[in-house]
């Protein structure tokens, strides 16, 4: 399962920064808006310590870590939605991302240009979200009179989904993001392809200095705001400092880039609802991302599609219990080894061997 995650936010706010930071791809950084033209793009490792375990234990020919996708996108400013700076494309390069990382700065820094001379957290959220969401009234009013041109074919499933664009329609109208609204599983599924900005989950990263890590006010009010949203709030120092030993630079860099990293992914599998399960054999130990409650049949057709046609049933081994008695054999003296059907639901950690009929 491919995680994109877009990086979004004002101009100027630390975006690329953060980016560089994770990725360690250089984006180019400079102090003046629309820095970022075109979106940097970089694949990177989850990082997940069980599957080193794992190879210690079982050595493979290789091992295949999960990867998270991160785009860095121009900033976005008042009126993006109808065309201001680069603003639909932006928006449209974001539409095709699972999560949202919206950075807001949290400092003052009169040498770092803010598009608004001054720094209000809330203000500028304010500003990204009011965007997303006059881009997807946009984007549903379009959807809604496509369909109502084809009401001369008469399609049950083009009815549903015209009433769920209008019930989209008026929350949207009210202000109201469409990931705060109760949809049923099926209206959730219809609603997927429509890929509506509001919809998907989205994590404030809150960029600090470091000279304001306590009682930075800045912080205070985003996190009273993330709480009022019941939304997620990581905060990150994303300016790396300088220092002239190079070689130590290098060790905080990469100390700083995998305590960020590793906490933007644990809230990205939470709002996702996300979990790992890992397969293993001579040549490959890998991990699978998965969304919690996938079903044995459904993770056999990730691994393989002839895993899912002739799927007879699944062998679960406990990571916990893989780790206790040192290895499968281990496991199989301890009798920690089971055997589970097509309906069985897969957990954080398991590690699973599909047994099929070609």
């Amino acid at each position: 399962m491919q995680i994109d995650c877009s990086i979004i936010g004002l101009p100027n706010v630390g975006k690329s920064t953060l980016f560089s930071l994770l990725t360690h791809v250089s984006a180019k950084v400079a102090n003046f808006p629309f820095c970022t033209i075109q979106p940097n793009i970089s694949i990177v490792y989850i990082p997940d310590l069980r599957i080193c375990q794992l190879t210690d234990i079982f050595p493979s020919h290789k091992t295949v870590h999960g990867t998270i996708r991160f785009i860095d996108v121009a900033g976005l400013i008042k009126g993006a939605a109808q065309g201001h700076g680069m603003g639909i494309q932006v928006l449209n390069h974001i539409r095709v991302t699972k999560v949202l990382c919206h950075v807001v700065r949290c400092f003052d820094n009169n040498q770092i240009i803010h598009v608004f001379n001054d720094i209000d957290p809330c203000r500028d959220v304010s500003v990204v979200n009011t965007e997303l969401i006059l881009f997807d009234i946009f984007q549903c009013e379009q959807s809604i009179c496509a369909l109502q041109k084809k009401r001369k074919i008469i399609d049950v499933s083009n009815k549903q989904q015209l009433f769920l664009l209008k019930k989209c329609l008026e929350c949207l109208y009210n202000g109201v993001f469409l990931r705060k609204i109760q949809f049923s599983n099926i209206e959730r599924i219809n609603i997927e392809r429509f890929n509506f900005l509001t919809i998907k989950p989205i994590i404030y990263i809150a960029n600090i200095d470091e000279k304001s890590v306590i009682n930075n006010i800045y912080l205070n009010r985003l996190h009273a705001l993330a709480s009022n949203e019941q939304a997620p709030l990581v905060s990150c120092c994303a300016m790396l400092p300088l220092l002239k030993n190079k070689n130590n630079g290098i060790r905080v860099t990469m100390e700083r880039k995998e305590s960020v990293l590793h906490d933007i992914n644990n809230t990205i599998f939470s709002v996702l609802n996300l979990c790992t399960f890992f397969t293993i054999n001579l040549n490959v130990t890998r991990a699978w991302i998965c969304v919690i409650g996938t079903t044995a049949l459904e993770a056999a057709k990730m691994v393989h599609s002839d895993f899912k046609k002739g799927f007879i049933r699944v062998r679960v081994i406990k990571f916990n219990d893989f780790i206790l008695y040192n290895g499968e054999l281990g496991v199989k003296r301890g009798g920690k080894i089971y055997y589970e059907g097509k309906d069985y639901r897969v957990e954080d950690g398991d590690i699973l061997k599909f047994l099929f009929k070609i």
